[in-house]
This record gives C-alpha cells, sequence and structure tokens, in this order.
C-alpha cells in the first residue's frame, strides 16, 4: 500500500513538473526578451507578435483539449507532447526567421495546451478520489512551481557563464528545456496511466461522445467552477502589476520592486497551492470549494484595504505586506479551483470536456484584464489608475464568493441525495 501510494505521489510529481515547464519556451520572453532581440534578431514587437500567437492559439484550443483528455490515452498524449515541445525547442534552438518562429508558437499551442492542459490535470485528479481532490490539486499547483523555478535558476545560472555578447548562451538555454522536456515524455511514459479505466468502483464504465459536450453545458456546476476559475485568474492577472504599483506608489526602486516580484510570482507560486491543499486535508474545512470562499473573504478585505491606502500611500511595509496577502489567497485558490470540479462529483469520462470548458471561460482575463489596465496606466493619473485595478479584483473577488456559495449549495443537495455519478443539473 505504502509503495503504491508512494508511486502515486511520484506519478503526481512528474505531471506536475511536465504541465509546468512545459511553457517554458513559449513564454521565453518573461525572462530572455533582450537576449531574443540581440542573438535572434527580433524586433520587440515582433516578440510580442510571437506571444499573442501563442495566446491567440491557446484560448481556441483550450475546449478541444479536453475532448482529448475524455477520449485518448492520458500516457501516449502526454508522452507525445512532452517529447514533441523538446523537438520543436530543438528547431527554435537554431534562431529560425520571423515566420518560422510563429509557425513554432502555434506548434507550442498544439503540443501544450491541446495535448497536455486538460490531459495532465485530468490524469492528476484520477490519482484520488472527489475527497482528496483538494491535496492532490494543490500539490500539483505547488509542484508545477517548484519545477518552473529550478529549472529557470539553472537555465539563468548556465546562461550566466557565457560572454555577454556570446548567442550560444540562449541556444544553451532553450536546448536545456529542450533535453529536459524530452527526459519528462520518457518518464511519463513509464509512469502515466491510460486514464480509461477509473478506480471510483460506483461510477459505471461510459464512454465518451460528442454529444457529452452538450451534457457538460447543461451541468451547472461547469458554469459555477468556471466562473471561480474566472474571479481567482483576474485577482492573479491584476497582481503581475505588483512591481509598477509599488515603483508608482511607493517609491520603490526598480530593482527592489523587481525582487518582489520574484517573490509573488516563483517563491509564493511554489509555497502557496500545496498550503491551500493542507488546509482541505488536514483541517476541519475539507471542502475546496469553502477553502476557496473563505480565501476569497480573506481578498476582499485585503483589497477593501488596498483601496484605502491607495488614497494616501505612506508606508511600503504596509503596502507590500498587502499585496503579499493577496497573492497568497490567489495562489492558495489556483491550488484549489480545479479540485472543485472534482469535488461537485463531476462523472470521470467528462472529467476532462469540463476542465477544458472551464479553461476557456476561467482564463478570459488574458484577453481583456492587460489591455485594459495598461489603457488606465497610460490616460489616468497613477492612483486612479491602480484605484480602478484594486476595484476590478474586489468585483471579482464578489463573483469568487457568489459562485463558491452555489457551488457548496450543489455539492451538498448532491451528497444529501447521494448522487454519486453525475452533479446535480439546474
Amino acid at each position: 500500500m505504502e509503495k503504491n501510494n508512494s508511486h502515486r505521489w511520484l506519478t503526481l510529481a512528474i505531471i506536475s513538473i511536465s504541465g509546468g515547464v512545459s511553457f517554458d519556451l513559449a513564454y521565453l520572453r518573461y525572462i530572455y526578451q533582450i537576449p531574443m532581440a540581440k542573438f535572434m534578431g527580433f524586433s520587440n514587437t515582433e516578440i510580442g507578435l510571437i506571444m499573442s500567437t501563442f495566446g491567440i492559439t491557446a484560448i481556441i484550443l483550450y475546449a478541444p483539449s479536453g475532448i482529448i483528455a475524455d477520449k485518448f490515452s492520458h500516457r501516449k498524449m502526454i508522452t507525445f507532447a512532452m517529447i514533441a515541445t523538446g523537438l520543436l525547442g530543438l528547431l527554435m534552438a537554431v534562431y529560425p526567421p520571423f515566420w518560422v518562429m510563429i509557425l513554432i508558437q502555434v506548434a507550442f499551442a498544439i503540443t501544450t495546451i491541446l495535448l497536455l492542459w486538460s490531459v495532465s490535470i485530468k490524469a492528476a485528479s484520477l490519482l484520488g478520489n472527489h475527497e482528496e481532490q483538494g491535496k492532490i490539486m494543490g500539490w500539483m499547483e505547488g509542484l508545477r512551481g517548484v519545477g518552473v523555478m529550478a529549472l529557470a535558476v539553472f537555465t539563468m545560472w548556465i546562461f550566466s557563464l557565457f560572454a555577454p555578447e556570446n548567442p550560444n548562451s540562449l541556444k544553451a538555454v532553450i536546448l536545456i528545456y529542450s533535453g529536459v522536456y524530452i527526459l519528462l515524455g520518457i518518464l511519463c511514459w513509464f509512469f502515466v496511466t491510460d486514464g480509461f479505466v477509473s478506480s471510483d468502483e460506483t461510477e459505471k464504465p461510459h464512454k465518451f461522445s460528442l454529444g457529452d459536450i452538450l451534457s457538460v453545458l447543461k451541468i451547472s456546476t461547469t458554469w459555477y467552477c468556471s466562473m471561480i476559475i474566472f474571479g481567482v485568474y483576474t485577482i492573479y492577472a491584476i497582481l503581475s502589476y505588483s512591481t509598477n504599483y509599488l515603483t508608482e506608489m511607493y517609491g520603490m526602486t526598480l530593482v527592489a520592486a523587481s525582487y518582489m516580484g520574484i517573490v509573488i510570482n516563483k517563491i509564493f507560486r511554489a509555497m502557496c497551492g500545496p498550503i491551500g491543499g493542507i488546509i482541505t486535508t488536514y483541517t476541519r474545512l475539507k471542502s475546496p470549494t469553502r477553502a476557496i470562499q473563505l480565501l476569497a473573504l480573506v481578498s476582499l478585505a485585503t483589497l477593501a484595504v488596498l483601496l484605502i491606502t491607495n488614497q494616501n500611500p505612506t508606508s511600503v511595509a504596509v503596502g507590500i505586506g498587502l499585496i503579499l496577502l493577496l497573492a497568497f489567497t490567489c495562489y492558495a485558490s489556483r491550488g484549489l479551483y480545479f479540485a472543485c470540479i472534482g469535488e461537485a462529483r463531476t462523472p470521470k469520462y467528462i472529467m476532462g470536456t469540463t476542465v477544458g470548458i472551464c479553461s476557456v471561460i476561467g482564463f478570459l482575463p488574458d484577453v481583456f484584464v492587460y489591455p485594459v489596465i495598461g489603457h488606465w496606466q497610460d490616460t489616468l493619473p497613477a492612483a486612479e489608475a491602480y484605484h480602478n485595478m484594486w476595484l476590478m479584483g474586489l468585483g471579482t473577488s464578489c463573483l469568487v464568493v457568489v459562485f463558491t456559495f452555489l457551488l457548496a449549495n450543489n455539492i451538498k443537495r448532491a451528497g444529501t441525495k447521494n448522487t454519486t455519478t453525475q452533479p446535480v443539473t439546474e
């Protein structure tokens, strides 16, 4: 039993790290924009277009990725996706022309979103029953963060060993990522199962069909989970402006604010996901939905104080403390929001499709948050721009509170009726 449990957690680690680091080459600009411009010969506008190509293609592919997760072998999909992403990295390492990079980004979206995203979440979800979803998803988010952080630090160290003008520095980084992807793909072949057979004996076998997509759309919990993700993810997007906020409103140096950005975006991501899982495993608050609701209430209070202090920002320590508290609630919730789908007893044969649809709706903030806040920054005084930003966060946190309440009541009714095969529909 202990051996099986160890194997289960090792499998979760491999799936989580694979899913986390698989995006790093597609998002190479986040750390290496200047080297990309210098060594690959792209302008900043071209690099922006390369990034937007991936983002637009990803939005299109989230929903069909769920169908892939329900119809095809998880082992084959994850293994192929990771090895294919690694091979695309080898092509990227030759510093191809702009039009080839655009095609590579489209291919990255296919391998990481269509073939990997929903598959990895469903494969992880199947490692436990509905009562363990908070623990599994919390650790999945944390392990993703650990993998991303460790590989980023290692590749940055390798990059620093080269002379500043040596074009092989960026090439080495890309090749390391490619090699890690291929290695993880091989590990996935030996550890990940096909995912066709449910370990839940109470659930009758049911082969997924395209008609089940309508069933997913008719289930109220699909929409409740989507809106919970939407609200939390909006806060996640807003937190990316922490560096700007601390610099413009509190006068922090750019270097100090950038270090805060690393703490928020890297360290907190690795720490807070597992904390969400620990809360639902070792405290009386067993429900991921209720845990997110509590975190949303803390988020509401934090945002209310940020709105007040925004009018008269005097203590930088208070500003940092509030942003770190908001980051904690956000990342702990991110570690739990896909657990809500399992907690709602979503049938396993449509789990992937549900994840895909929830991802399309839940990640829509990627489309509008950045241009809206950017417009406020360009056209309004700083205090007013950030006041609007925190107000946006307050509104979406209210959404989280409302929809966690609705979802929790739905789960309670389903438990009362002993519904174990399908959530209650409205």
